[in-house]
């Protein structure tokens, strides 16, 4: 369920965004969570929903929709997000699965874009795309940076902040930015592989969760063709190479094995091969 509600934390945050601007982003970030807070109490009851990602995106659509009829300084625009939110989750529900997961690879891939805005600084970036896309708290954000917790807190107050005032749009950036927030949108996602294949918090060394979600970003990045340069596909590979080696990391007891000292027979061969095709195209 962890695993689970990471994953989903940066889908609906992304698609919420989409829709309602990124000038919300705190709302959206307290109704996701408000959302997964529910499912923790109602699924080990009744069960898994047969489409968890609408059934989340349900409940945090009643949920903005009754903070921004609660809150005056919604009530002006409330219709339009009412509408918005509605026809977010009537899709969820309505639409063929394809088409909706589709929908949220444009919403993630646009959400990348906004985390990386050229008005943020290097650092906010990192900390708000590790928060809204990966689901990182803020102590997992303070390990990766080797700083502290509050550090990263007003880093990322700073960051919403810049993308309420600014009201920074969610469309894909122009070739002009492109290059600069690329970079920043590939640093992000090696720091959260590198998390993952070395944790540097809780009691687990290796948290295979997290390298398959940089690996699953990384390749809905490589789906749109100005992202699709070499060294997009040299990170993959790097990931690749790397997840094929994660079941001969520790041994029976946990601790870790050194190269050398792997059993290579223990290696992914298609994720082996996958990396020879990916450092091949780059």
């Amino acid at each position: 369920m962890d695993h689970l509600f990471r994953h989903e934390y940066g889908r609906l945050v992304a698609i919420l965004t989409r829709q309602l601007g990124s000038a919300r982003l705190p709302l959206v970030e307290d109704v996701v969570q408000d959302a997964l807070l529910r499912a923790a109490q109602v699924w080990p009851y009744r069960g898994l929903p047969p489409n968890p990602t609408a059934w989340l995106l349900t409940t945090a659509r009643n949920r903005a929709r009754d903070i921004c009829r609660r809150d005056q300084r919604w009530q002006k625009s409330e219709p339009a997000i009412t509408h918005l939110i509605e026809s977010t989750a009537a899709q969820a529900e309505d639409s063929p699965a394809a088409t909706f997961e589709n929908e949220i690879r444009d919403a993630e891939l646009r959400m990348m874009f906004v985390c990386c805005h050229p008005g943020l600084s290097s650092d906010s970036r990192l900390a708000l795309f590790l928060k809204t896309l990966a689901g990182f708290g803020e102590q997992e954000i303070a390990s990766a940076f080797l700083t502290t917790r509050p550090t990263i807190t007003k880093r990322l107050v700073r960051a919403r902040k810049f993308l309420r005032e600014e009201n920074v749009s969610t469309d894909l950036p122009s070739d002009a930015e492109l290059a600069e927030r690329l970079h920043t949108v590939l640093h992000a996602l090696y720091l959260l592989f590198n998390e993952g294949f070395k944790a540097s918090t809780g009691d687990r060394i290796i948290r295979e969760e997290l390298c398959r979600e940089a690996d699953r970003l990384l390749a809905a990045l490589g789906t749109w063709s100005p992202a699709a340069i070499p060294q997009t596909f040299a990170l993959a590979a790097l990931f690749a190479f790397h997840r094929a080696r994660l079941p001969a990391r520790l041994d029976d007891a946990g601790d870790p094995v050194i190269l050398a000292e792997q059993d290579r027979r223990q290696w992914d061969r298609a994720q082996l091969r996958r990396g020879m095709k990916l450092l091949s195209a780059s």
